[in-house]
């Protein structure tokens, strides 16, 4: 869709086509028309063109000038207002690759969230976002060619447009599965260097915010199941399966967090296998060196014997310590603790 103003007729008796932008068109709308203007930036001329063609009056106007400060939904008297927070991640920083190589999982990359304004009334959606976003996108590549949504309510289309929002909150979630299992593997085939618990923190930050973006569309979305949406027949009422959407998206996130502590266990057990392996070694040591050590300090004691005067004894001693080594050696072998 890029940048800019775009006006769109839904007609399911006759041909999509883009349409142009004039005061009052909204009213002139018949019941199998379906009429989106899409307008990414908030220009105050733009908007005030845009408001009047739907028809909505200059208060409405100054307010879509201002980027959202939370998600809202604003019923009036003929139309209603809606406000979410779409996330994403910016297409030049998920490089592909990273899917591949875990090594290359761009761990820093933070989502942006991004407020979308839609205000739907009688045959007519007008949603407003300050940069392109996908979920913009895929509603737009979706309903290409000659369609059916002119047949569609407001407040269909409106679902469909929430809905999209949910698909990129489900896009994230998969991402930083992903993310997860990377670290995983990283766990498991390597040994964590110092920046393994810090790359888990900022993978537990990054779920931390997808999740205070995404818990405030919950009153939003309740909104259109309370008996007052009853009262705007016109618009119809919003697909009841968008609450249940965004539970499941919620639990998945949840789940992101169990997934992420079921890492730190992983590199926790890695760490303590390590530290175990070294305590292994440093033991097998001291067990080897111990019966050169009890014959080193029998030989050192101060007792006239024969045996001592005798200086090719010296070898004999080297030659038992030596053997005893082998001896251990062995032992630890058959014992399989090597």
């Amino acid at each position: 869709m890029g940048s800019g103003l775009s006006v769109r007729l839904y007609d399911a008796s006759g041909h999509d086509r883009e349409a142009e932008l004039r005061p009052g068109m909204a009213k002139g709308l018949r019941s199998h028309q379906l009429l989106w203007i899409d307008l990414t930036g908030r220009e105050p001329a733009i908007l005030m063109a845009v408001t009047a063609a739907v028809g909505l009056d200059a208060s409405q106007a100054e307010r879509l000038t201002h980027v959202p400060a939370a998600v809202d939904l604003t019923q009036y008297a003929d139309h209603i207002h809606l406000v979410l927070d779409a996330m994403e991640i910016p297409p030049e920083e998920a490089p592909a690759s990273a899917a591949k190589k875990p090594e290359l999982v761009p761990f820093s990359v933070v989502p942006v969230s991004r407020p979308l304004d839609i205000v739907a009334g009688r045959n007519w959606v007008l949603t407003v976002h300050d940069e392109p976003l996908e979920a913009m996108r895929r509603v737009d590549t979706a309903n290409e060619g000659e369609t059916r949504l002119g047949a569609l309510d407001a407040g269909d289309f409106v679902a469909g447009v929430a809905d999209e929002v949910l698909v990129g909150y489900f896009a994230l979630i998969e991402r930083v599965e992903q993310e997860i299992d990377a670290l995983d593997e990283l766990a498991l085939r390597h040994r964590p260097d110092n920046h393994f618990l810090t790359r888990i923190v900022a993978v537990r930050r990054r779920i931390s915010l997808i999740r205070r973006t995404l818990a405030p569309h919950r009153a939003a979305f309740a909104a259109f199941a309370r008996p007052e949406m009853e009262l705007h027949k016109e618009l119809g009422r919003p697909w009841p399966g968008l609450t249940e959407r965004l539970e499941r998206s919620l639990d998945s996130v949840e789940n992101l967090r169990d997934l992420l502590l079921g890492t730190f266990d992983i590199h926790m057990g890695r760490a303590a296998q390590d530290a175990n392996e070294v305590m292994k070694v440093l033991t097998l040591l001291s067990a080897i060196l111990l019966p050169s050590v009890v014959l080193a300090g029998v030989m050192g004691m101060n007792f006239q014997l024969s045996f001592f005067d005798d200086p090719n004894n010296f070898w004999w001693v080297i030659a038992a310590m030596v053997a005893f080594g082998v001896l251990m050696l062995g032992f630890a072998r058959w014992r399989h603790w090597l």
